[in-house]
């Protein structure tokens, strides 16, 4: 294997990893990407999914999951994908990684083709499984994504270095890319594709981690919690306490912690992706009763939708929980109008 999945264990790379969570920083991450539903081969000519070899880079980014899944086995199988992922991602993704060449992909790309074959389609499991997982990463069907929360001004100059180390190795990818690399299993540009994701829709993520993606030539991913958008000044600090959107001490009591709707709007004027991230940083699993649909569901896309004058692109709830098509709540993420869900370990394509 390559010195990226060499410098580290498992363990210690996923306990750097964990540091980076402590301190609040980025946190680097692969996921699957899938389909939540069957493809129609009819529509996208993709009948036939015979392929010819895995690109080297995949094979290689699966067994080496493979091996970091069976040294950091945990209770519950999406804890232990989580665990395996994230010490994988540190490794390809953190601050001692080596630079991925051009014939890296994040899924195939044009410069290194396989075969004349047809590409395999994406998975439409729901299911979380190491097999699963192991088969996105060896067809090259994932996302490389760095997870950020709060971006105080005194990390900007870090953060601005840091982004444009990413921006030197990877793509960032955009909405079309998403959508182009979903519809049919290739990636389409000579580097590797890699989100940087910022979630609730802090104040500080408008004022720093925008201007940060700026100066560093990346675009971001902005989720953003409508109710916190919408709660008064003086309650955004116990808002924030009483809803698991966690602070730092330059996100002081009194002020204004959460973005505006004019924010919002300027941020996707600026060509960055901002969409919803739940009304109050909800669990799926808690959101049962229509009243609760309405508010964490549909009513944030409207929102959203109204302050950008575009279609809110996705989301993702508290605790990444991923899209089954079984329950009211996902039902309605389709109804709503949104494309994708992100959630621990994948992010899926909703059926149109």
């Amino acid at each position: 294997m390559s010195h990226s999945f060499t410098a580290f264990t498992p363990q210690d790379a996923l306990e750097a990893s964990q540091r980076l969570v402590a301190r609040r920083r980025g946190v680097p991450m692969y996921v699957s990407l899938r389909s939540a539903s069957a493809p129609d081969d009819a529509a996208t000519g993709r009948g036939d999914t015979s392929t010819g070899s895995p690109h080297p880079a995949d094979v290689e980014l699966a067994e080496a999951f493979s091996v970091a899944r069976s040294q950091l086995e945990a209770p519950g199988e999406e804890e232990t994908l989580i665990r395996a992922l994230q010490a994988l991602a540190y490794a390809g993704l953190g601050p001692d990684r080596v630079p991925p060449s051009a014939s890296t992909p994040a899924g195939r790309t044009p410069t290194t083709p396989l075969s004349t074959s047809l590409p395999v389609p994406l998975s439409a499991d729901p299911g979380i499984s190491a097999r699963g997982t192991e088969s996105d990463l060896r067809d090259g069907h994932f996302l490389r994504v760095v997870n950020y929360h709060n971006t105080p001004a005194s990390w900007k100059d870090k953060l601005v270095a840091e982004l444009r180390g990413y921006a030197e190795d990877f793509e960032t990818v955009d909405v079309a890319d998403l959508d182009r690399f979903a519809e049919t299993g290739v990636w389409h540009k000579a580097r590797p594709g890699l989100l940087p994701v910022f979630y609730e829709g802090y104040r500080d993520n408008y004022d720093v981690a925008a201007a940060a993606c700026e100066e560093a030539g990346v675009i971001g991913w902005f989720f953003v919690c409508t109710a916190f958008v919408d709660t008064p000044v003086d309650a955004q600090y116990d808002y924030a306490l009483a809803h698991r959107i966690k602070l730092v001490p330059e996100n002081p009591r009194g002020e204004r912690l959460a973005m505006s709707w004019d924010e919002i709007a300027d941020l996707h004027r600026r060509g960055h992706v901002v969409t919803p991230h739940t009304a109050s940083h909800a669990l799926a699993r808690k959101v049962l009763a229509p009243e609760d649909i309405e508010r964490e569901v549909v009513e944030p896309k409207r929102l959203m939708d109204q302050a950008t004058g575009g279609s809110a692109f996705c989301t993702a709830w508290l605790e990444g929980t991923s899209w089954t098509g079984e329950t009211a709540a996902d039902r309605a993420l389709v109804e709503a109008g949104y494309r994708f869900v992100f959630s621990n370990t994948m992010v899926q394509r909703l059926p149109s």
